[in-house]
């Protein structure tokens, strides 16, 4: 499916963006749910990090910012780890990176540089955390699993125990505020099995999730920086919208997608120990 030329080794590595963009492009909805001006801003971020020799990166959650974070492991001769329930969909891109940034960097080894686990990202014994007794400093991490705040904060006091002493904590749908459950994808869930939506339940909703784990970040680094990441300034015109404008109208009529505060849907930040 993905055997197609994307032009020569030299013309991608003038515009890498160009190329992980036509790539992400090709990619079936099902695992394509960021958009476009997000993809690029987590981009951005990371090209923009002096990143130490053999960096490791984080995801939970898989689909488009596995492309980007597995450029950035293999070019740097690094890590991505993967966290993610759904191993028929690890399995599926790992295929797509195999035919596109495989061919590219024709003398890696896909399997050394990315480590993709069909489990629960807040398991003790399978969850991030098992990146310390790896001995693994992690220079950038990207959430996007449940979207909850309470797994979310477990995701980030995990992954802040093993963070370099400069990195990058970039979060999904930073916008959201679910507390304990995720009741917008619940209710498309009843909905498809033809029940009623739930009401909300007493204390779920709180402050966007971008507010807190801001706010926790400054509790553990001496320095934290908010980045004026590309994302607030490109998604207005990004045609992800438009493409796929059916599917986010269905979504937004069940408030999965937050509409109102769609400049927070993405979310950065620089972090230092000292």
């Amino acid at each position: 499916m993905y055997d197609f030329y994307f032009g020569s080794q030299e013309e991608i590595g003038k515009d890498p963006r160009k190329f992980l963009l036509t790539v992400k492009r090709m990619m079936p909805r099902w695992c394509n749910g960021i958009p476009d001006s997000e993809f690029l801003a987590l981009y951005d971020v990371i090209a923009a990090m002096e990143l130490p020799p053999k960096p490791v990166f984080i995801e939970t959650g898989s689909g488009a910012s596995t492309i980007v974070l597995s450029y950035f492991a293999v070019k740097h001769g690094g890590e991505l780890y993967t966290w993610d329930v759904s191993g028929s969909k690890l399995f599926y891109l790992r295929g797509v990176i195999n035919d596109t940034l495989m061919r590219h960097f024709d003398d890696r080894n896909l399997s050394v540089h990315w480590k993709h686990i069909a489990f629960d990202s807040n398991s003790e014994f399978a969850g991030i955390r098992v990146l310390k007794e790896l001995d693994r400093k992690v220079s950038a991490c990207f959430f996007d699993s449940e979207h909850t705040l309470n797994v979310l904060m477990s995701e980030v006091k995990s992954v802040c125990d093993v963070l370099a002493d400069t990195a990058v904590v970039a979060i999904d749908d930073a916008n959201y505020s679910y507390i304990n459950c995720n009741t917008a994808y619940i209710n498309m869930v009843r909905t498809k099995l033809g029940l009623p939506a739930i009401q909300e339940p007493p204390g779920n909703i709180g402050r966007p999730f971008w507010a807190e784990v801001e706010e926790y970040l400054k509790t553990k680094f001496a320095l934290v920086e908010h980045l004026d990441d590309s994302y607030k300034k490109n998604y207005q015109s990004d045609i992800f919208w438009s493409y796929y404008r059916s599917d986010r109208e269905a979504m937004a009529s069940l408030a999965m997608e937050k509409t109102e505060d769609l400049e927070h849907r993405f979310d950065a930040w620089r972090v230092c120990r000292s």
